[in-house]
């Protein structure tokens, strides 16, 4: 039964994550669902407050203000409900950022998989009738006890924000210790099957075995933290540093069961003064928590007022523990912030775009997508089919990999709003991204045509300038050879082995004739007054009809 049971514990220990409070009103206002970035109330000397989504299981508290302006790891999809139990908490029903939603996407199917293998080994052990018997009496006297949610609830920093608590419960283990009590299986189950569920349980631990029949739940849970990291390291989390966190708090005997852990920044220190416990009145004499903020890293506090040697550990890390909710607006905005290098001749940047929530444009800029490509022309170039997709006040649907051309290199003149949910679109868009820096061989992504591509350093191009080229093309280029990773929120090509042939594809426009070339900026004689070139980039002494670029602009002469 435990050994299903613990797994809900490690997913619970490794997922807490956003939000709540001291002081805490009558009933809770439900801020609205939306976009938000996560920032520590404590303040630090280097700026590193916001919560910056790193990996798939992994975040730490270390972006700056600056830097969560371009930063789409910093932008989380909150949803939240008030709770049904405590009109004074909120549950977490969304947790999302960059692809990974933490409760719908990991912790509740999860517990469901908890579930649905606890009902099947009870099963396997006691039959189809009594297995299922046994399932839901332990739903009922030990699951339904439990609080799996993750919580936030308001609360005031010392200086008088407005913030939260994030928090979650680490769940008792006085429930399972009652149901194994003789009594309540005989109650529930019958005495025949009271002495299958012990071998069952002697099976797995002999230690569990004599903690349960010793009803001591602290005993109980001693032995679900030893099974509970021999389970982590054989999962995805094993050396990530929410696991490390774990280990660290289990090793220290600092998570306990039946109590509120509440997510920080930074961490906690014990210091020993060897024979003298907590004393409120001298506590750097006597032994003492002390909050330790060095390094911006996540960590757990608990509600805990019973440690004598210790003290108590919240009211030390004070506004450490509380996390501010900044709504992403036209204030707090999200920009995107091109290369000086990605001139084009037009005088427009160009950069690329991949992220998880769709986005309106707010500044003057465009979106571009690419349908295709196409054969060497007469002057040796490959082209991509650029196809305009959005411009300002138009919606970029989730998941979708962009060209953006922007105006300015500052991310405050190309602001993207984040809008709605994340569901893809599908598209004849064969630019690809991740969410995440990938390696590059084995890495496998999908187009906007849902296809899969699976990426080598022969098929990737990468967005680029040619600067070897007289004409500084902007397009997509085979990586260096010492490039061994693609960079996390960019978009880039996967090309067919046929289309791998080009080392390079050059920009091209959709509308009448537009190349690459015309758009990016080439050699120095391009910008001289009256000079014309035709959109290959070569210099007419006697223009006629047609299409030329003056002074760096388009030209139609008819």
């Amino acid at each position: 039964m435990v050994k299903h049971l613990h797994s809900v514990l490690t997913l619970v220990l490794g997922f807490f994550s956003v939000a709540a409070s001291a002081q805490a009103p009558a009933t809770v206002t439900k801020p609205d669902d939306g976009y938000y970035r996560i920032v520590n109330a404590r303040q630090r000397t280097d700026g590193k407050q916001y919560v910056y989504v790193t990996g798939k299981i992994a975040a730490q508290p270390n972006a700056t203000k600056a830097d969560a302006t371009t930063l789409p790891g910093t932008i989380i999809h909150l949803e939240t409900t008030v709770n049904g139990s405590n009109s004074e908490w909120l549950d977490v029903k969304k947790l999302r950022s960059q692809g990974v939603d933490v409760i719908n996407g990991y912790l509740n199917p999860a517990i469901a998989q908890v579930n649905e293998a606890l009902k099947n080994r009870l099963k396997a052990q006691l039959g189809q009738f009594e297995g299922t018997a046994a399932y839901y009496a332990i739903e009922a006297g030990v699951i339904g006890k439990w609080d799996l949610d993750m919580h936030m609830q308001p609360v005031t920093t010392p200086d008088g924000r407005s913030a939260y608590y994030a928090f979650a419960t680490v769940p008792s283990m006085q429930p399972v210790v009652d149901f194994y009590d003789k009594f309540a299986i005989r109650a529930r189950l019958g005495a025949g099957i009271a002495g299958q569920i012990k071998a069952a349980v002697r099976g797995l631990s002999n230690d569990l075995y004599l903690a349960l029949e010793a009803k001591n739940p602290d005993k109980v849970w001693d032995v679900v933290q030893v099974l509970a990291l021999a389970k982590i390291a054989t999962t995805e989390y094993n050396n990530t540093d929410i696991a490390n966190v774990v280990k660290r708090y289990i090793n220290a005997d600092r998570i306990n069961q039946g109590q509120t852990y509440y997510l920080m920044s930074g961490g906690l220190k014990k210091i020993t003064v060897a024979n003298k416990a907590y004393d409120p009145a001298n506590p750097t004499g006597t032994s003492h928590n002390e909050y330790d903020g060095a390094a911006p890293k996540f960590d757990f506090v608990n509600n805990n007022t019973t440690d004598q040697w210790f003290g108590p550990e919240l009211p030390v890390v004070k506004d450490a523990a509380m996390w501010i909710l900044e709504k992403v607006d036209d204030t707090n905005y999200f920009g995107v912030k091109p290369s000086t290098n990605m001139r084009g001749r037009d005088g427009k940047y160009y950069t690329t775009l991949y992220v998880d929530f769709p986005f309106q444009i707010k500044g003057d800029v465009k979106a571009y997508t690419i349908e295709g490509v196409e054969a060497k022309n007469a002057d040796g170039y490959y082209f991509t089919k650029v196809k305009k997709l959005a411009q300002q006040g138009d919606v970029v649907p989730a998941q979708t990999a962009v060209v953006l051309e922007c105006n300015s290199t500052n991310p405050a003149d190309n602001q993207l709003l984040p809008t709605g949910d994340e569901t893809p679109e599908t598209s004849n868009n064969r630019l690809c991204g991740t969410f995440f820096g990938e390696a590059i061989n084995g890495l496998t992504v999908k187009d906007g045509t849902g296809a899969e591509r699976n990426v080598t350093r022969d098929n990737i191009r990468a967005f680029n300038i040619n600067t070897a080229d007289s004409r500084n093309p902007i397009g997509f280029y085979k990586l260096n050879n010492t490039v061994t990773t693609i960079p996390g929120n960019k978009a880039f090509l996967v090309l067919t082995n046929a289309e791998a042939q080009a080392k390079g594809f050059v920009l091209e426009f959709e509308d009448g004739g537009t190349t690459g070339i015309e758009t990016i900026e080439s050699s120095k004689n391009s910008t001289e007054d009256g000079v014309y070139y035709d959109l290959q980039g070569r210099r007419v002494e006697n223009p006629t009809r047609g299409v030329y670029i003056v002074n760096g602009k388009k030209v139609v002469i008819k």
